[in-house]
């Protein structure tokens, strides 16, 4: 089984989105894939085929269902706050073991590939007393690291690659996702921010414009992989 754990420079970035588009492209190869939301937050009970662990499940293959919701995301949280937060109003215990524990058993299963989507970005908080970052590095799993061409995201996203540098993680991909369809010079600010990011670290750089799909970008991370 090859894992990965798939995190941002923030939130609404397009990690669900590139995710999806991983684990539906590897479908396609004909392999198998499975997928965990360890926390989620910010989404409506009556519309879980939207939340990102219904858009993780519907990539699989698999119904969007709350048992199944339940079985990739350990909490789910409908205030649209940082995890912590959300499980300190609703008086939810905060473990880290027990988020910890939940991912790696769910890690055990016998996949070909398996995506670990964070929340919100590297730094953001897992409980009062944990980080994304600090899951990241216990699992050791390969970065996938989401960033898109919005402005001040040459700081976040130089700041996330040290980070996680730091922490003596691997990015085996920084994926450009252009989220917004808003100018005619799209495929000018995605190559502009590319430029920017290689003239200070060096890094597996992939675009997704607006509304692309992520085949070639499953083909790249394999062969960075192998």
């Amino acid at each position: 089984m090859r894992g990965y754990f798939v995190t941002a420079t923030g939130t609404d970035i397009g990690k669900t989105y590139v995710s999806a588009g991983l684990l539906a492209a590897w479908r396609a190869q004909g392999l198998s894939v499975d997928a965990t939301k360890p926390l989620m937050s910010g989404f409506a009970e009556d519309a879980l085929e939207q939340s990102d662990a219904g858009r993780l499940l519907t990539a699989m293959g698999r119904k969007v269902t709350p048992a199944s919701v339940s079985e990739i995301c350990l909490h789910r949280l409908a205030p649209p706050i940082a995890p912590n937060v959300a499980m300190r109003r609703a008086g939810i215990v905060q473990d880290y073991a027990e988020i910890k524990g939940f991912v790696e058993r769910r890690l055990s299963a016998p996949k070909d590939f398996h995506l670990v989507e964070g929340a919100g970005g590297v730094m953001s908080p897992l409980t009062d007393d944990s980080l994304q970052i600090d899951l990241m590095a216990d699992l050791q799993l390969p970065i996938i690291l989401v960033s898109a061409p919005y402005l001040g995201s040459i700081s976040h996203t130089l700041t996330a690659i040290d980070a996680l540098r730091i922490r003596g993680l691997q990015i085996v991909a920084l994926v450009i996702s252009e989220v917004v369809s808003d100018s005619e010079n799209n495929s000018d600010r995605l190559l502009e921010f590319i430029q920017e990011i290689n003239r200070f670290r060096d890094v597996p750089l992939f675009p997704v414009g607006h509304g692309e799909g992520v085949n070639s970008l499953v083909l790249s991370i394999l062969q960075q992989s192998a």
